[in-house]
């Protein structure tokens, strides 16, 4: 099954916002920070917020919206494990991605959230999005 792209909106990004700020969290029992990077394609529909973090950037992790078929944390997993190409592409794209020969890790990258996959990943499921701006996801 294919699964369609399209660039985010402006008016998406602004209705993340909310999910976009830093926030308290804990990694291996110690309190830390992170803040959630936002990828800037949409897969399907874009009627679920899920969120794919790689195992070697814990406790940070990306957000993204998914087709709306999506309803919980195995969905979620499921759509990444069976998309990993379609989703790492942008990610890659706009980031970088540290398991490749080329990534420069010293290279600023503005912040943002380099992808590494090398040794795995989970997934997250935050809720249902509803785009008003577009007539609903």
């Amino acid at each position: 099954m294919s699964i369609e792209t399209r660039p985010i909106t402006k008016e998406e990004i602004e209705m993340l916002a909310s999910y976009m700020k830093e926030h308290k969290t804990t990694l291996w029992g110690q309190a830390c920070k992170t803040t959630p990077t936002l990828v800037d394609t949409v897969f399907g529909d874009g009627g679920s917020l899920i969120t794919l973090e790689p195992a070697n950037s814990r406790p940070d992790y990306y957000i993204m919206l998914a087709p709306s078929s999506i309803k919980c944390w195995r969905g979620a997993l499921d759509f990444i494990s069976e998309n990993e190409e379609l989703i790492y592409e942008p990610i890659e794209i706009e980031f970088g991605n540290v398991d490749d020969e080329d990534y420069d890790e010293d290279e600023d990258v503005g912040g943002t959230l380099a992808l590494s996959i090398g040794s795995g990943y989970t997934a997250g499921h935050y809720d249902t999005f509803t785009n008003t701006a577009e007539g609903g996801g």
